[in-house]
């Protein structure tokens, strides 16, 4: 049987979860890094500088592209758009070392209820190509589900992640043309599913009319997700059976 679902899970509070010093410390540590070495600030910005921790702390990153996290936590400092492109390399390079250095094993990061279970019955269907969209950078994608083995389930040739994408709503377009090129085929409409658990997962895909699928396992209750008006929406993704028949079924009238 020919693939007919491109199924597309985001990670971090979808898949697993890395506690907290898995993305604050090793993401503004590098952020600082960078614009201390490369960015010429005057000596009354250094203060602004070191004030990106702070405001990392009230951040809330669900569901937002590592590239965007950048800008966000930047704003308001002397820094244009065409040089933070300039400095995505170095900084993504910093990032990952600190991160390899976090993120090692199981302990590291939360494997969510039922996930196993879904995969391992999802990568037995010849009509679904499991994939991800995620705002992570790719190499950390791939270190956070190596902590668990999850990077066996997944086409990364049929990704999006969060490189040079400033918002989450690029993705989806990413995804379909990355798939098109691994499996020649065109997927469309609601053959197209996005799993993830905050409302920018929800939103990312409408331009493209996709199947969501909303799991609260992370900071969004399911009152919130449901708010969205995805066409599922799960407290865990434990019951494998409905979930699948969410995803793969065609969608009631």
């Amino acid at each position: 049987m020919k693939p007919s679902h491109l199924i597309l899970f985001d990670i971090d509070g979808t898949l697993l979860s890395t506690k907290r010093r898995g993305w604050e410390p090793p993401f503004c540590d590098a952020l600082e890094e960078v614009l201390m070495d490369e960015v010429k600030f005057m000596e009354d910005s250094i203060q602004e500088v070191a004030k990106i921790h702070l405001n990392a702390y009230k951040y809330r990153p669900g569901g937002k592209t590592d590239t965007q996290i950048i800008f966000e936590l930047l704003e308001g400092l002397d820094v244009s758009e065409e040089e933070i492109y300039r400095l995505l390399p170095s900084f993504r390079e910093k990032y990952i070392g600190r991160l390899r250095k976090v993120i090692q094993t199981k302990e590291d990061a939360e494997l969510k209820p039922g996930i196993r279970e879904l995969l391992d019955e999802l990568s037995k269907r010849s009509e679904a190509v499991l994939s991800l969209l995620t705002g992570n950078f790719e190499e950390g994608a791939r270190i956070k589900l190596g902590t668990h083995g999850l990077d066996a389930y997944f086409t990364f040739e049929a990704w999006a992640f969060g490189d040079y994408a400033k918002e989450r709503q690029q993705l989806p377009g990413r995804a379909v043309e990355a798939a098109k090129k691994h499996t020649g085929r065109h997927f469309t409409g609601k053959n197209i599913v996005i799993i993830g658990d905050t409302p920018n997962d929800v939103k990312c895909g409408r331009h493209l009319n996709v199947r969501t699928i909303a799991v609260a396992t992370s900071g969004y209750s399911l009152e919130e997700l449901k708010a969205e008006n995805p066409d599922y929406a799960f407290p865990d993704l434990t019951d494998t059976q409905k979930v699948i028949s969410a995803i793969l079924e065609p969608l009631p009238r």
